[in-house]
């Protein structure tokens, strides 16, 4: 599989930490010239610089996902550094505020749509010109495993993820045949930071609910990003790779 990402220009949103920087050293091992960008400056430039000391080949661009021109300026310098772009991992995301609907603000609404859905609604605009002067190429969209089911006090963040699975269907029929494919991933629990922050460092707490009683890791997230990535899935497009240790089908009660 990996084999056929040697020499592709990959492009990752969200890189600096959890699952992106995980798929950027993972990307890098298997040949790829990477492309980051994250908001946080030193952290995605210290995943850049890591992947140059072990001899392989990153930029880094500060990015914010909420502004086109950022966005844009990243697909710019995946043209300019490696001459074009083969994939995009649209990554950045974030959990936001929770809360039951009518506890929780105007700003709080308007940061996780922001981020989750206007934030992957630029980068395909961006990303799918670069793909057609390669001749296609593949995108991968996070999603969640809370893009398919409700959950009470996360309306916000599970209507985002929702979206993200009806834009990876819909613009994946749009350039199909372009040889351009489009598919999502949807994370269980994953430990990371993100999860860290949301159950106050009690990510234990997964482990009564979710099947196989524990959070996975990214490294369990990576080898579905670099499948959808490579020639392997070269008739897949518009799905979305649940990988969440049985919690797309559910959560155990008992």
């Amino acid at each position: 599989m990996t084999s056929t990402l040697k020499n592709k220009v990959v492009l990752i949103t969200g890189s600096s930490s959890g699952i992106g920087e995980a798929a950027a050293l993972a990307f890098a091992e298997a040949g790829a010239s990477l492309v980051l960008g994250a908001r946080r400056q030193d952290e995605g430039e210290a995943v850049a610089r890591r992947i140059r000391d072990t001899g392989g080949n990153a930029v880094f661009l500060k990015t914010d996902v909420t502004n086109p021109a950022q966005v844009q300026a990243l697909v710019d310098l995946a043209e300019s550094e490696f001459g074009g772009l083969d994939v995009a991992f649209n990554n950045a995301g974030t959990d936001g505020e929770s809360g039951m609907i009518t506890d929780i603000d105007d700003s709080a609404f308007d940061t996780i749509i922001n981020t989750n859905v206007r934030g992957v609604w630029n980068a395909l605009r961006a990303q799918i010109p670069a793909l057609r002067k390669r001749g296609g190429g593949s995108i991968i969209n996070t999603s969640s495993v809370l893009g398919s089911r409700g959950v009470a006090g996360m309306s916000t963040y599970v209507a985002s993820k929702f979206a993200i699975e009806g834009l990876t269907q819909s613009v994946a029929l749009e350039v199909a045949k372009e040889n351009i494919r489009i598919n999502a991933i949807a994370p269980g629990p994953i430990l990371t930071a993100m999860l860290e922050n949301a159950t106050g460092g009690n990510t234990d707490a997964f482990n009564s609910i979710v099947a196989m009683g524990r959070p996975g890791t990214t490294d369990e997230i990576t080898p579905a990003v670099l499948f959808l990535a490579s020639d392997q899935s070269s008739y897949v497009t518009g799905h979305s790779l649940p990988i969440g240790g049985g919690s797309k089908a559910g959560f155990v009660t008992s």
